[in-house]
Order: C-alpha cells, then sequence, then structure tokens
C-alpha cells in the first residue's frame, strides 16, 4: 500500500517554496507571498512566523507607499517586508578550472567575505588542488572567527576541462562526482561537500545574484581555450550539461570554415575559442598593419582580447575592422541558434573580459548580423572573473538550504 506524504516532507516542501520565493521575489510581504505560493495568508503567517523564530527569515520593515490615487492615504496597517537572514550561516565555494582555481565565502546574500585563488596549469595536479581547497577553507573559517557549525557546507564545481583530472566519471549516464566528494570530505576540517558541473553552477549563481524570478530560458556562455554553454530553465533542477559544451564547441558555424584537430571544419571549437580567436588577428597583426592593437598589447599576440580588438578598431585599424567583423559573424551565427535552438530568453556571457563598451561594441555587431532582438537578449554576467566561486556558493545554498527547507541536518557529519 502506498503510504502518503509525511508532515516533515509537506513541511519542508512549504518551507522551501517560501525561501526561493522570498529570495527570488524579495523582499515580500507575508500577503504577497502567500497570493504567488497560492496558500492562504493564516499557513503562510504560521510558517514564517517558526522561520523567523529559527532565524531563517527575518522581517526588515515596511513595505515603500506608493500612492496610487495621489489624494489619500491607504487604510490599515503597511506590509511587513521578510528577507532571508543573511547571517543565518555562511557557505563555502569553489571552482576547479584549468587556469585557476577559486575559493570563497560568503553570506546567505552572496556578499562575499573571503577569497583566495591558485593559479592551475597542465602540471597541476589534483593532490595539490584538493590540497588548495582544504587550506583555504581552514583558514577562511578560522579568519572569520566561524566555526564549522556556522558553514552549511561548501559546494565545489569543476569545469568540463577538469573532469578527467579530477577522477569525475560517467556513471549511469551522468557525472559521478562521488571520488571528489569523498577525498575533500576525508579531511576532518572539512564542512559537508556537494560537487557539481561548474559551467550550469555559474549560470545558477548569475541568477542567483540578480535576485529575479526566472520565468524564461536563459543560456549561459562560457568563453575561453573552450567554449562552454548552458542552459538554465525557470525550475533551476540541476543537470548534467557537459554535453552541450561537447556539442557546443562541434557546431558548425562557418562551412568549410578553420580547420582543428579532432573537430569539424568551420565549428565552433576552430573558429571561436580564445586561441582560435587570437590565431585568426595574428594573420594580421603587426607594427605596421594593426598600430594600435600591436602597441596596446606590447607585441604578444597572446594578450590579444575581444575587447583591445574593438578598441583597436575604434582607433582606426581597418585590418583589425576585417577580422572582427568575420569573428562577430561567427558569434552572431552561433548565438542565433541557441535563440532559436532554446528559445532563450537571455544570452549570458560569461569570461568575455568585456566591459561595458565592450559589450556596447558586441551587441552592435550583432545587432548588425542577426538583428535586434538577439542583440537585446545579450547581457554579461555578474560574476567577476575572481569570484567564479559563487558558482559553488550557489549549490551549497541550493542542496544544504532552500531543497532541504532550512531544515538543517544534525551536526553529527561534523567531526570533532
Amino acid at each position: 500500500m502506498l503510504s502518503g506524504i509525511s508532515k516533515l516532507d509537506l513541511k519542508r516542501i512549504n518551507r522551501m517554496q517560501v525561501l526561493r520565493t522570498v529570495w527570488e521575489a524579495g523582499p515580500i510581504s507575508r500577503v504577497d507571498l502567500a497570493q504567488q505560493l497560492q496558500i492562504t495568508r493564516a499557513s503562510i503567517t504560521q510558517i514564517t512566523n517558526a522561520m523567523i523564530a529559527e532565524g531563517l527569515l527575518v522581517e526588515i520593515g515596511e513595505a515603500p507607499y506608493q500612492n496610487q490615487n495621489n489624494n489619500k492615504l491607504p487604510k490599515g496597517r503597511r506590509k511587513i517586508l521578510l528577507d532571508i537572514n543573511a547571517n543565518h550561516k555562511f557557505v563555502l565555494g569553489a571552482v576547479i578550472g584549468d587556469q585557476e582555481i577559486s575559493v570563497g565565502l560568503c553570506t546567505m546574500h552572496m556578499e562575499i567575505l573571503d577569497k583566495a585563488n591558485m593559479a592551475c596549469n597542465p602540471h597541476t595536479s589534483r593532490k595539490e588542488i584538493i590540497q588548495f581547497i582544504i587550506s583555504a577553507t581552514e583558514r577562511m573559517i578560522s579568519n572569520s572567527c566561524l566555526t564549522k557549525h556556522d558553514v552549511l557546507g561548501i559546494g565545489v564545481g569543476v569545469m568540463p576541462t577538469m573532469i578527467g583530472r579530477m577522477r569525475v566519471f560517467y556513471k549511469d549516464g551522468i557525472l559521478d562526482f562521488s571520488e571528489l566528494t569523498k577525498s575533500l570530505s576525508d579531511y576532518p576540517q572539512m564542512p559537508s561537500v556537494t560537487c557539481g558541473n561548474a559551467v550550469w553552477l555559474q549560470a545558477l549563481a548569475n541568477a542567483d545574484l540578480q535576485r529575479n524570478s526566472i520565468s524564461a530560458n536563459q543560456i549561459f556562455v562560457y568563453m575561453g581555450s573552450h567554449i562552454h554553454m548552458a542552459l538554465l530553465r525557470p525550475e533551476k533542477t540541476e543537470q548534467d550539461y557537459l554535453t552541450y559544451s561537447y556539442l557546443t564547441e562541434r557546431c558548425i558555424i562557418r562551412p568549410n570554415g578553420r580547420q582543428q584537430d579532432g573537430y569539424p571544419a568551420g565549428s565552433v571549437r576552430a573558429q571561436l575559442s580564445t586561441q582560435a580567436m587570437q590565431a585568426r588577428i595574428a594573420e594580421v597583426y603587426s607594427k605596421e598593419r594593426t598600430p594600435f592593437l600591436y602597441s596596446i598589447t606590447d607585441g604578444y599576440i597572446q594578450h590579444v582580447t575581444l575587447e583591445q580588438m574593438y578598441q583597436a578598431c575604434s582607433a582606426g585599424d581597418v585590418r583589425c575592422e576585417e577580422v572582427v567583423r568575420e569573428i562577430m559573424q561567427d558569434w552572431s551565427v552561433l548565438l542565433h541558434n541557441f535563440v532559436c535552438c532554446f528559445q532563450a530568453q537571455h544570452v549570458i556571457l560569461h569570461h568575455f573580459g568585456l566591459s561595458d563598451k565592450g559589450l556596447l561594441y558586441f551587441k552592435r555587431y550583432i545587432k548588425d548580423f542577426a538583428g535586434e532582438d538577439i542583440a537585446g537578449r545579450i547581457v554579461c554576467s555578474c560574476i567577476e572573473e575572481k569570484t567564479d566561486f559563487l558558482a559553488g556558493c550557489s549549490l551549497a545554498l541550493l542542496k544544504n538550504f532552500y531543497m532541504k527547507g532550512g531544515i538543517l541536518p544534525d551536526t553529527s557529519f561534523i567531526r570533532k
């Protein structure tokens, strides 16, 4: 005989919905919360009062007055706004990339308290990476005068290019992080460890930092030595997006285009990776043909970025303009395909290194080649390059707080 849902499960589900709604739509009043969740005001009051008593939520004051008829003040008491208690617990995050390891500590509002970064290269061992995460975690907890009881846990994101080195393998069709989780958890001073795909987690962190409810799909595009893509849907359920990264790099955006070993001619990897774009500009790069670009990069082609290419075009490097237009045609094809295939409302660019002015240049080219509608969907990620660890923080918050409705397990996992 099938049994019904338990009271504990029902409590967790109700609290989970409340917490996520407060975070995404808040600060928010009990009246508006009840309306959004379609729960009675009495039930919302009972749930939120209990969560306030436990320190999960706080009342932050009255809602601002909005005069609708310009004459009379509204009757009755104004709405009291609720928000997540930023200092209820703290959270740690880490991201393992092929060029940098990023670790940080933040509040429940994703406010950064401490951070540390370590350069990574093909010779950096798995043991060195794990040891850096552990030592950085211990130092941050100590420097902030916290104990493990004050920390929800640490979320660790692994970039797809690092899964082999970190001994993350496929099991039953999905990535299995159990060996990495165990390696980190074996150290007595580590809090609860959760691991996941860094690309998807960066997309999640970007949405969390915006604190807005996602009503449509978002495409998250990571640019580096590899091009990665994650699709974040409104329900924000965790999935494995390594397949999307792999397929993205093999997509053909310029038939019979440039060659890259192991990839089709004219593929995303051959046309748009950082190295591919530098190789394209290298064909005209010289002190005579691209004087401005040559000057600002000190004659090192490895220093050239997309932002600097835009600057050179603006300064009158005609040969650079020809290459940039070709590159932006390829980006336009890729982003147009993303929007059409996934009905994406927004396309978020991460690690593109674009300033506000650089983003305007990027969108101007996209508008020319793909139309105003596609260009209007493009925004830059609000995660800075040195704060990638926020992706891990989002994972720890999702797994250890929101999905549990703030009902924390006992602390028996914490070793004395």
